[in-house]
């Protein structure tokens, strides 16, 4: 699954100027808070994500709404960001207004000069759950070499269960596993279907680092990628693709 792009909107002091009928459309949910977390504004998918309607986000604080184990994680997250850190893919969950979870990723950029903070927030639910769904289902890989499947995508570690993938993450392994030696960015990038040059070559660099804590968090073995600064990558263990 991609990540949500960055949405570079000019916003007045409380609110994106936008039409309304067609933030209605939108399948995720831009959110504008001020420096202390507090709901100024919310369009686009807000109900649908977070069964509550706009107004009733208004003036509350974004935090109470994250799920309780995972606050910590997003303060943090918070703090990085508004020390200058442009956040592309940063994932937790929320509680619903009918308690239920939902799975949120969010890409969020902090405006200093206005004293607030947009964010885009898109629903990754049914991606988490299918991933748990493999996790639990599938047994323990008996193969000495590292497995990568496209039906459904995922990465078997050897002697591990499968771990779930998404359609980039697949896609950039399946580049790597089949390139003989280092597999240069521009090779990788074009496989996504991106420009090169259009190409924001941070968004490689987050798109690593997600798969390796991946693979660290689901069997706690490091993703046998190698990263050749300024050229590309190497997977350097065995490695089958199973189409």
């Amino acid at each position: 699954m991609n990540s949500p792009e960055i949405i570079d909107i000019q916003v007045d002091d409380v609110a994106i100027s936008s039409k309304p009928h067609l933030m209605d459309l939108l399948l995720d949910a831009i959110c504008v808070v001020n420096e202390e977390g507090i709901f100024l504004s919310i369009d686009g998918a807000c109900e649908q994500i977070f069964g509550y309607m706009e107004h009733e986000l208004v003036g509350r604080q974004m935090l109470e709404l994250v799920y309780e184990p995972e606050r910590q994680r997003t303060i943090q997250a918070v703090g990085r960001l508004m020390g200058g850190h442009l956040q592309y893919d940063f994932q937790n969950r929320y509680v619903r207004k009918d308690g239920s979870l939902v799975h949120i990723m969010w890409s969020a950029r902090w405006y200093a000069d206005r004293g607030i903070r947009v964010a885009v927030a898109r629903e990754i639910t049914k991606d988490r759950d299918e991933e748990n769904t493999i996790t639990t289902t599938l047994p323990p890989s008996t193969s000495k070499c590292w497995l990568l499947s496209g039906a459904p995508p995922s990465l078997t570690p050897p002697g591990h269960q499968p771990i779930a993938l998404s359609t980039q993450d697949y896609l950039v392994l399946q580049v790597l596993a089949s390139g003989e030696g280092v597999v240069s960015r521009k090779r990788i990038i074009a496989a996504l279907g991106q420009d090169y040059f259009d190409y924001d070559q941070r968004r490689m660099d987050s798109q690593m680092r997600r798969l390796r804590r991946k693979v660290e968090q689901s069997c706690g073995l490091q993703l046998p990628v190698t990263t050749l600064r300024g050229v590309g990558y190497r997977f350097y263990d065995p490695v089958e693709v199973l189409l």
